[in-house]
């Protein structure tokens, strides 16, 4: 359901931006707000999101289920970006590569 939630997000940015670094500002996004959904309401259980003076942050897991989850979020933005380059690397030809 969370990652469901999560990968129709990603599904609206280019491909150039990192998966992680969509992951962290959907994250801290969910975490900040008041919980409206089942996915908000999770995410803030198990996620807690702390924050430093230079306006850095964190997110770190409340419980054993927290680690997975993040866990899982964090496997899946990566399987998606090497999805991403895989579908690239199978674009280019051999002959992208010879220089003239």
């Amino acid at each position: 359901m969370i990652i469901k939630e999560f990968s129709k997000h990603l599904q609206k940015f280019n491909a150039d931006i990192p998966a992680l670094i969509i992951l962290s500002k959907w994250l801290k996004e969910k975490i900040s707000k008041k919980a409206e959904n089942n996915v908000e309401k999770i995410l803030q259980k198990e996620i807690v999101l702390l924050k430093n003076k230079r306006g850095l942050f964190l997110l770190l897991a409340k419980s054993s289920s927290g680690q997975k989850l993040l866990e899982s979020l964090y496997e899946f933005a990566l399987s998606y970006d090497n999805y991403k380059f895989n579908k690239w690397l199978h674009k280019i030809k051999a002959s992208d590569f010879i220089l003239e």
